[in-house]
C-alpha cells in the first residue's frame, strides 16, 4: 500500500510540473497523418496582427494628421515641405513626435496671423501716402501659447478643434471660404484673389463673442451677424480712392441722435470756406457756426471777423477755427451717427443723399471722406435700442423725434468690424467676386506659393 501511495505521488507531481499546453484527444476514426497535421497547427504561436504607422498615433495626432490631409484652415501655408514630410509618417517614433509639434506650432501662427506679407503691404501703403492716398489697414497680432498649445496635445486629453479654438477665425464664412477653394470653376487668378480673401479672416481683430458688425468696403455693405447669422443688411456708402475708409476693428459705444456735424478742416477747406466766400448766407443756410473749438460753447465768430484766404494756400492744412454744423433736416450726418472709438475720426452716420443706395457703381456709392454711410439708420436704432441698450425703441424714438441732441449708449459690448473683403457668399451660397475699390487685391501678396 505504501509503495502505491509513493507511484501515485510521483504521477501526480509530474502532471504537476508539465508545461501548459493545448490537450489533442484522439478518436479512433482518424487518421495519423491528420493527426499530426492538427498538432503541429495547435502548436504553433498565433501571430499578432502589424500595425501600421497611422495606426500607431495617437488620437490627437490622427486628429491632426487629417487636418493637415486636407488643409482644414487653410493655414499649412509655407511649411508645405514640413507637412508632407509628416504625413509621410517615415520617420522614427522620436522623429515622428517632433514633428507633429513643430507643425502644430506652425499651423497654430498661421492660423491666428494670417500668410499674407505684411512688410510687402505696409512698404506699398506708405508710397500711397506719399501720393496723398489715405491707405490704412490694420491687422491684429494674436498671440500664440505655444506651452499651452503642446501640453495640451501631448495630454491627448483634448480634441484639435479644443486646442486650435483660440486661433480659429470666429467668423461664420471662415470655413465656407475654404471649402469654395475646391471649385473646379475657378480660374488661377479667382483662386488667388479667393485665397487673399480667407487670410484676411485671420487678421481680423480676434473676439468671442458671435454678435457684431460688419462694414465691407468692395460691397458697400453694412451687415449684422448674431449668433453666426445675419440679422440685418442694407447698403452702405463708402470712403472715396483718396480718402478711403479704413480697415480696422472696434467695439461700438454709443449713438447721437439729431447730432451736429464737427467739419474737418480738409473739407472745410475744400467745400465750406469757397461757398461761403460766395455766398455770405451760406453759412446761415446750411446752420453753420464757427467756433474757436468742437464745443459749441467755446467762443463764436463771424464770417466777417477773419481773413478766409490765406487758409485756402496749398501749403496751410490746420485751420484754427472749427465749424459746427446744428441739428437740422439737411444735417450733412442726418439724423443719427453711431461711435466706435478709432484714430481716425471715423463712424456710421444717416445720410440726406439716400438716393446713393439705388446705384450699385463707384463713383456713387465710393464718395466720402472716410465715414461710413447707411441706407436704414433708423432701423439699426431700433435693432440696437431693442437689443443693447437699456431704452425702449418708444423712449429713443421720441428724443429722435424732438429734433434735440441726445447721446444713448449700449449697456453691452457690439464689435464693429470694417473689412475688405473682395469676395462674397451670397444667400445661395455661391461666390461673387467684386471691385479692388483700393487695390489691396494687388498690394497684398501671400507668403507662399500658392
Amino acid at each position: 500500500m505504501h509503495h502505491l501511495l509513493i507511484c501515485f505521488s510521483a504521477f501526480m507531481l509530474f502532471v504537476g510540473c508539465t508545461p501548459k499546453q493545448e490537450v489533442y484527444i484522439k478518436s479512433k476514426h482518424e487518421n495519423p497523418k491528420e493527426i499530426q497535421h492538427t498538432q503541429q497547427k495547435l502548436a504553433k504561436p498565433v501571430k499578432k496582427p502589424t500595425l501600421s504607422p497611422y495606426e500607431k498615433l495617437s488620437n490627437v495626432q490622427k486628429e491632426f494628421y487629417q487636418i493637415l490631409k486636407e488643409d482644414k484652415y487653410a493655414s499649412i501655408c509655407a511649411h508645405k515641405r514640413l507637412s508632407v514630410q509628416l504625413l509621410n509618417l517615415n520617420a522614427n517614433p522620436m522623429q515622428q513626435e517632433i514633428l507633429f509639434e513643430e507643425m502644430l506650432v506652425r499651423y497654430a501662427h498661421n492660423l491666428a496671423n494670417g500668410c499674407i506679407d505684411l512688410k510687402a503691404m505696409k512698404k506699398q501703403i506708405k508710397k500711397n501716402r506719399a501720393k496723398e492716398i489715405k491707405s490704412i489697414f490694420h491687422h491684429y497680432d494674436q498671440k500664440v501659447n505655444e506651452n499651452r498649445l503642446l501640453e495640451q496635445f501631448k495630454s491627448n486629453q483634448y480634441s484639435m478643434k479644443e486646442i486650435l479654438q483660440p486661433y480659429i477665425p470666429n467668423h461664420p464664412e471662415f470655413l465656407s471660404m475654404i471649402k469654395k477653394l475646391n471649385d473646379t470653376t475657378l480660374d488661377a487668378q479667382q483662386r488667388y484673389v479667393l485665397r487673399l480673401n480667407i487670410e484676411r479672416f485671420k487678421l481680423l481683430k480676434s473676439h468671442k463673442t458671435q454678435n457684431f458688425i460688419q462694414l465691407n468696403i468692395p460691397t458697400y455693405r453694412f451687415e449684422f451677424f448674431e449668433q453666426g447669422s445675419k440679422t440685418v443688411s442694407f447698403g452702405t456708402v463708402v470712403g472715396d480712392f483718396k480718402d478711403q475708409t479704413p480697415i480696422l476693428s472696434s467695439t461700438l459705444k454709443y449713438f447721437i441722435v439729431n447730432p451736429t456735424w464737427n467739419i474737418p478742416d480738409s473739407i472745410a477747406k475744400k467745400t465750406i470756406i469757397p461757398r461761403m466766400l460766395k455766398d455770405k448766407n451760406y453759412l446761415k443756410k446750411k446752420h453753420i457756426e464757427i467756433h474757436k473749438t468742437y464745443d459749441l460753447n467755446s467762443v463764436r465768430y463771424a464770417q466777417q471777423d477773419i481773413n478766409w484766404h490765406k487758409y485756402l494756400k496749398k501749403n496751410v492744412r490746420y485751420i484754427p477755427y472749427k465749424f459746427i454744423q446744428l441739428p437740422y433736416s439737411s444735417n450733412g450726418l442726418g439724423r443719427v451717427k453711431f461711435i466706435f472709438p478709432n484714430d481716425y475720426a471715423v463712424y456710421m452716420h444717416d445720410t440726406i443723399g439716400s438716393w446713393r443706395f439705388k446705384i450699385d457703381k463707384q463713383k456713387i456709392r465710393a464718395v466720402s471722406h472716410g465715414c461710413v454711410r447707411l441706407e436704414h439708420p433708423l432701423a439699426l436704432i431700433k435693432h440696437i435700442s431693442t437689443h443693447y441698450t437699456k431704452r425702449s425703441y418708444a423712449s429713443v424714438r421720441k428724443d429722435y423725434d424732438s429734433h434735440k441732441l441726445k447721446t444713448i449708449s449700449l449697456s453691452k459690448p457690439l464689435v464693429v468690424h470694417l473689412t475688405y473683403f473682395s469676395v462674397s457668399l451670397d444667400k445661395e451660397n455661391k461666390l461673387n467676386f467684386h471691385k479692388d475699390l483700393y487695390g489691396y487685391d494687388t498690394m497684398q501678396k501671400l507668403n507662399f506659393s500658392f
